[in-house]
């Protein structure tokens, strides 16, 4: 079995961390660093990191996710957000993001207008602006969930919090941002438990 899928065997959601262990900085950055290289709609990066260090909060943080003791007990926790308003054309941030697209003023223009039309068909199917930037958001947790495990390091994502709640603690002016998504991590305290996966043949299919 090569690394990475030995890191994957070793990654699952620890329900509890042992509080007395910590995460060296340079692997913790280069976690974050992981979540800043992975790949996003558009090549938009619509996610943010949020690390909270403040003990009160974290037990604040902590009762609005349905009171899961990985909030308090991790090593590290980081909120995963999404902008919302900047990701809407005319904006400065489309602006700047285009200026990756193309070298000419036409060039960036026409692909300012793809990216509205793009935007368009999604809220035709009913994903806003918002839905599509939480999307994106899984896309670097899991990337950063990946990263972690090759280093030895546990970590659970935890989606079960008020989202209100949690953005209101946060101070997120909801128009502008939106919590996506809450990882955790850290040292496991406890065995990891069996897992259970379907097959390969289960999920896979060739046309």
């Amino acid at each position: 079995m090569n690394k990475f899928l030995e890191a994957m065997e070793f990654r699952h959601a620890c329900k509890e961390f042992d509080n007395n262990k910590s995460i060296d900085e340079e692997k913790f950055l280069d976690i974050l660093e992981s979540g800043r290289l992975s790949p996003s709609s558009m090549g938009m990066e619509p996610t943010r990191f949020v690390i909270i260090e403040n003990t009160q909060l974290k037990e604040k943080l902590r009762i609005l996710c349905w009171n899961q003791v990985q909030i308090t007990s991790a090593a590290k926790v980081v909120v995963l957000k999404t902008i919302i308003q900047s990701l809407i054309p005319p904006s400065n941030y489309v602006d700047s993001i285009s200026f990756r697209r193309g070298k000419t003023k036409q060039e960036r223009e026409a692909w300012i207008q793809r990216y509205g039309n793009f935007l368009e068909s999604m809220q035709a199917k009913g994903i806003n602006v918002e839905n599509w930037g939480q999307k994106q958001a899984y896309i670097a947790a899991s990337s950063m969930m990946n990263c972690a495990a090759y280093m030895g390091i546990d970590s659970c994502p935890i989606e079960g919090f008020d989202i209100d709640g949690v953005n209101q603690l946060l101070g997120f002016d909801t128009f502008k941002e939106s919590v996506a998504l809450i990882l955790t991590f850290g040292y496991r305290i406890k065995e990891q438990q069996k897992r259970y996966r379907l097959n390969l043949n289960e999920l896979v299919e060739y046309r």
